[in-house]
Order: structure tokens, then C-alpha cells, then sequence
């Protein structure tokens, strides 16, 4: 029979794994500047079949001393983590199931977890100073007032899930979350519940951040944000200077990449975030008061889910405005239009396609939108960070400029051509780094749609763009799943890539 003793000696001295999986698992345990081959400096315990803390502790007082403690394995699913993790400081767990335990105000200072399972875990008032979590999957984890100085989340293999996350009251000061956008690097629903925590010196700007209210009482202070967050963020205490950058942390190393950046002063910061909320006030009502909504199409808009629907209607009304300002306006034909709206039974698609088509109409009407001469070009953009067209001057917004410019998952360049007509370039990256192309060497306006259009080999006109002041608005996607077959001969994307309506950057 196998003595305690034995089986502890056998766990801390297990061979080590041929599976190359959990060996390049087992090697990511190493610290930087770790040299090659330091494994012999670990002890690494094969924790695979146990799933009681007890075991666990007694195999790391085993360990021999000197050497850093290496745990492969274990399922300790719904355990009280709060022996064994007294003996974890500066430890790495790889491929532990962690779902579900307790581990509320444990002190573990330089705990690495790599490919761990900690999900729906109690961590209140954890202690896990300077520690790592490298490919974890802590969905559903509860950090609520936790000391994570310096901690370090990095996304791996399939991604990093934030989901119900909270890290309400906690310390993250110089935290840093690495983030990118394919499958091994996502972060995926990058908003954690950050009420009242301390981010000083965090690196927050792989994040998305996209409800307000998990940002309230935030503290940011020498803190790497997001462009496209800041909108979010206006609940937040900013008490210090901001660094704006997109995914300034790279989840892998790598000595030749420079993030572009721009600092700006917590007063600009406070300048830039009641502009965008400004800008953005309006986005997400009708061009009624829905509180009087009676018609069927009225309460159609009015829906929780329509605010696509919504912006177009508002679009509408504002073209309109300026059709009957310049005297294009037929009240009969926009009558007729606005009863056509009931054909669509309540369809958003339907009601769509039909708001793009008049709105093209309206705004053609009008004229082209744009002019440009010979070898004059444009190019739009992301708009990242939404603004009053008045704030989009300045030094203030030049210097946050080329951050606005990198932070853009697009660009589309038009070109002027002697013959009046227009040349269209663009490319766009998305998710998991599906890619779209746009191209068309001639398009030309036409005034009885609206929209800039390029010839298919057929003859066929195939609408493609329309100019509205400094912003493209485009026909189609150029995704599979809204693009008519005669328009990819122009423009075509990857399973998750799509072409979105854009804004010229430059100042002015």
C-alpha cells in the first residue's frame, strides 16, 4: 500500500508531460527574464486526479524548499481554496479547474494562473498582489474590494470572458489587461464591473467598457483608455492625466511594437467626454416623442432594440428638413413614403431598406455631397470617438489625432478623376482579423438615387456610397449578409468583417 508520504513524493516528482499542449502550458509558468530550462528550479506537482484543498496544501509543504511551486491539474470545483492558497504566493496553477471556489481574503502575492478555469469564484478582499493571469477564464468571478496591484490579465489561447465580472472597490492600480481581436487574444465581454476601483496606472484600453453605469466612481489617474471608451467613462473620478491608446498592452511580447499615444490633462479628458456625450445625446430616439406614440409604425421604433431604426428615422427627418428648405421637397411623395412604411408588417430589415433608399433620395436631391478635383482625395475613418464637428479643430484634437487614426478598423479613400467622376479605395479589419476590400476606379453620381455608383461588367448601376458633410454613408456592408451579388464585384468582407459608414479626421 502506498503511503501518504510516498503519494506526496510521487505528486512533487511526477515525470514531466510529453503532451505538448500542457508542456507549452506548463512552460508558460516561467517569469520574464526567466532563462531557458528553469524548469529544473520548479517543483512541479501533478495535481490531476486530486480534488480536495487538503491534498493540494499537503503537496505543496512537500515541495522541496527553494524551488517554485508548479501545480498541473486538479478539479477543485466549488472548494474552500483558503488552506491551500496560503501556500501559493509567487505558485503558478496550469489547467486547474477552479469554478466556483472560495478564495475571499487569502493573501497570494505573484499567484500565476495559465489555461485555469476560475470562474464564478469568490475572491472578495483577495490579496493578489502583482500576479498574472495568462488565457483564464474568470467569468462570472466576484473580486469585489480585492488588492490587485500590478496584476497582470492576459488573453490566450481562447480568449479571456469578463462576463459578470466585478471588481467593484478593488485595486487595480497599475493593472494591465492585454486584449486583441482574434480568437487566441479576445477579451470577450470586455466590460467588468469597475464601480468605484482604484485603476491608477492601469492599462484599461483593451477593454471595452461599454456600460456607463459599471464605470461609475472609477478612479482614473495616469490611466491607458481607449479612444472608443471615453464616451463610457463620464461617471468616472478622473484625478490625473489620461493616456489614450488602443490595446497599448500587446498579449504577446514584442520589442519592435510601438503603440501610438497621446496624453491628455484630466480637464481635456473631462472636455473630450462631455463632447461625445453630447454628440452621442441624440442617438437613441426617434424624430418623435415616443411617450405619444400611437401608430403601429410608431411603436415599432419606439421598440428597446431599435436604435438602428431609430437613427435612420432622425436622419430622415433631418434630410427632409433641408429637402423642403431647398425647395426639393414633394409633401405628397413623402406622405405616400411615410404610409409605404406599413407594407413592412414591423420588419426592421424591410423598414431599413426602405429608410435608406429615401433618405439616398432626399440628400440627392440636394446635389452630389462632395466635389473633388483631380487627384484631390479624402479618406474616412472609424469614428472612434464621436464628436461635435466644432471640437474637431484645434491642438487639442490634433494631438489626439493619429490616436484616433490608429484606433480606426478602416479606411476608405476616394479620389477625384478628370472626368468629374470618383475613384473608391478602402480595406477594413474586424474581428478574429477578418478583412474587406472596397474598389472601384469610376463612380459616378446619380441624382435620381442618390447614391455614388460604379458599372458592373453587365451595365448594371450598383449604388455604393453617398456623402453627408464629412461623413460616407455606405450602400451595403459588403458582408454576405447585406451585400446583393452584383455589388461584390466591388467590395466583399470575411465571415466577421463588414464595412461601416466612416468620417474624415482631418481638422477644420
Amino acid at each position: 500500500m502506498l503511503t501518504l508520504a510516498a503519494a506526496l513524493s510521487l505528486a512533487v516528482q511526477a515525470p514531466a508531460p510529453d503532451d505538448a499542449a500542457e508542456l507549452e502550458a506548463i512552460e508558460s509558468c516561467a517569469l520574464p527574464g526567466e532563462a531557458p530550462g528553469a524548469r529544473a528550479k520548479w517543483a512541479i506537482i501533478d495535481a490531476r486526479t486530486m480534488t480536495a484543498p487538503a491534498e493540494l496544501a499537503a503537496a505543496l509543504r512537500a515541495a522541496p524548499a527553494g524551488q517554485r511551486r508548479i501545480v498541473r491539474g486538479g478539479n477543485f470545483t466549488g472548494a474552500d481554496m483558503r488552506e491551500p492558497a496560503a501556500l501559493l504566493a509567487n505558485a503558478c496553477l496550469v489547467a486547474t479547474d477552479l469554478d466556483g471556489t472560495n478564495w475571499e481574503n487569502t493573501i497570494v502575492p505573484g499567484l500565476r494562473l495559465v489555461r485555469v478555469a476560475l470562474t464564478n469564484a469568490k475572491a472578495s478582499g483577495a490579496h493578489w498582489s502583482w500576479g498574472s493571469m495568462l488565457g483564464t477564464n474568470f467569468a462570472g468571478t466576484d473580486f469585489t474590494g480585492a488588492d490587485l496591484y500590478g496584476i497582470r490579465f492576459v488573453s490566450a489561447w481562447q480568449g479571456a470572458d469578463f462576463g459578470a465580472v466585478r471588481f467593484r472597490a478593488a485595486n487595480l492600480t497599475e493593472a494591465s489587461f492585454a486584449c486583441g481581436i482574434t480568437v487566441d487574444e479576445w477579451c470577450i465581454n470586455a466590460a467588468p464591473d469597475l464601480t468605484d476601483a482604484n485603476l491608477t496606472g492601469a492599462d484599461i484600453s483593451g477593454l471595452g467598457l461599454w456600460d456607463a453605469q459599471m464605470n461609475l466612481g472609477a478612479t482614473l489617474d495616469n490611466t491607458t483608455v481607449s479612444p472608443r471608451s471615453l464616451v463610457n467613462l463620464g461617471g468616472a473620478r478622473i484625478t490625473g492625466p489620461l493616456r489614450l491608446a488602443s490595446y497599448f498592452t500587446p498579449t504577446y511580447p514584442d520589442r519592435d511594437y510601438a503603440p501610438v499615444t497621446a496624453t491628455i490633462s484630466a480637464a481635456e479628458a473631462r472636455t473630450i467626454i462631455d463632447g461625445t456625450l453630447a454628440a452621442s445625446a441624440e442617438e437613441d430616439r426617434p424624430s418623435f416623442d415616443c411617450g405619444k406614440a400611437a401608430a403601429p409604425i410608431e411603436k415599432t421604433l419606439c421598440g428597446e432594440y431599435e436604435s438602428e431604426l431609430r437613427s435612420l428615422d432622425r436622419a430622415l427627418a433631418e434630410a427632409w428638413d433641408k429637402a423642403r428648405a431647398a425647395g426639393k421637397g414633394d409633401l405628397a411623395a413623402q406622405r405616400r413614403w411615410l404610409a409605404s412604411r406599413d407594407t413592412c408588417d414591423g420588419d426592421r430589415t424591410c423598414l431599413a431598406e426602405l429608410y435608406q433608399v429615401r433618405i439616398a433620395a432626399l440628400r440627392g436631391a440636394l446635389g452630389p455631397g462632395i466635389t473633388l478635383a483631380p487627384g484631390e482625395s479624402v479618406t474616412y475613418e472609424d469614428d472612434t470617438l464621436p464628436l461635435p464637428d466644432a471640437m474637431r479643430r484645434g491642438a487639442l484634437y490634433e494631438r489626439i489625432l493619429p490616436v484616433l487614426a490608429e484606433a480606426s478598423g478602416q479606411e476608405i479613400t476616394l479620389t477625384g478623376n478628370r472626368d468629374g467622376s470618383i475613384a473608391v479605395e478602402g480595406s477594413a479589419v474586424r474581428a478574429n482579423a477578418h478583412t474587406c476590400e472596397l474598389g472601384a476606379p469610376v463612380t459616378r453620381f446619380d441624382p435620381k438615387t442618390g447614391w455614388w455608383s460604379a458599372k458592373s461588367d453587365t451595365g448594371v448601376a450598383v449604388p455604393l456610397f453617398r456623402i453627408e458633410g464629412r461623413r460616407i454613408v455606405l450602400r451595403y456592408s459588403g458582408n454576405s449578409g447585406n451585400t446583393p451579388e452584383e455589388a461584390s464585384a466591388f467590395m466583399s468582407c470575411g465571415m466577421r468583417a463588414f464595412f461601416d459608414d466612416g468620417v474624415d479626421l482631418t481638422p477644420g
